[in-house]
């Protein structure tokens, strides 16, 4: 997952990666800041967009327990992670389309897919039933898990727009496994950033690109790296092979259910985060 089609030359989906592999403490045109276990990448201008390979937008990492061994969602990450998600999305945003991107049959590409299980839809809820059931407010939310190129011959920016021209959302929030240049990341970081997403660039296979500029709507991408190049472990120059952690059906697992339950927990405001889990879990 890539943030541009003009943006190709890092192997890492990770922004705070592109930034640190720069060697520069201070480059002009980004801003970085830290503070609790999240770091946010700042891209200001052109000149930082050259200089870590991402666009204008915020990039913000949040480094969070292994999910390995991870056991209990209701720790504080939901309201944290939430709370981000939250702030990245626009103002009036009433009617959300989820798209999960990845490959269900692949377990290290299948984060997008996996989260979809874990959010609830809402838009086919009459506002009827919503007074009936005391939940007034309750956001329009949909899902789509859009496969791959290889099974469906469409491209999933292709699939999102299609439904974007139909439904009409406030935004789009993508999840998708993100590469990573480091295996102390891999399972241990969530990334979320307001640039929307170019699905497969951080693995070489670049696809088309899913954002403001080709759906018309905000997009929101969230991912948690699951995949690192051999490249990195050997030491070598050859990144034409990627790993993922012997662990790695547990950590999309957990990490689905974890982005799958923010999402929920940021939207549906007057549900309980038990309750919520209670419907989806």
């Amino acid at each position: 997952m890539q943030n541009s089609t003009d943006f190709t030359q890092n192997r890492t989906d990770l922004a705070v990666e592109c930034f640190e592999e720069s060697e520069k403490t201070k480059i002009k045109g980004v801003k970085v800041t830290e503070e609790n276990g999240i770091t946010t990448v700042s891209v200001l201008n052109k000149n930082g967009e050259k200089a870590i390979g991402k666009p204008v937008g915020n990039y913000i990492t949040v480094n969070v327990p292994s999910f390995v061994n991870d056991t209990d969602i209701f720790d504080g990450r939901l309201k944290k992670i939430s709370n981000i998600l939250k702030n990245l999305l626009p103002t009036e945003c009433d009617n959300v389309l989820v798209a999960g991107i990845g490959n269900m049959e692949i377990t290290a590409d299948a984060l997008g897919p996996k989260t979809n299980s874990y959010v609830l839809a809402t838009r086919h809820i009459s506002d009827e039933l919503k007074k009936d059931m005391g939940f007034d407010n309750l956001k329009k939310v949909s899902t789509v898990r859009t496969g791959v190129l290889g099974e469906t011959g469409i491209e999933s920016a292709e699939i999102i727009k299609g439904i974007v021209n139909v439904i009409n959302p406030s935004c789009v929030i993508v999840v998708d496994a993100l590469a990573s240049s480091s295996t102390e990341r891999l399972g241990t970081t969530i990334q979320l950033s307001d640039t929307g997403i170019f699905p497969g660039s951080g693995v070489g296979n670049h696809r088309f690109e899913i954002s403001k500029n080709t759906l018309g709507v905000p997009v929101v991408a969230v991912g948690i790296p699951t995949v690192v190049s051999t490249g990195v472990i050997k030491g070598a120059e050859d990144n034409s092979m990627f790993v993922t952690p012997r662990e790695i059906d547990r950590v999309t697992e957990q990490g689905a259910k974890l982005i799958g339950m923010s999402i929920n927990v940021c939207l549906q405001q007057d549900i309980d985060e038990h309750d919520l889990y209670a419907l989806v879990g």
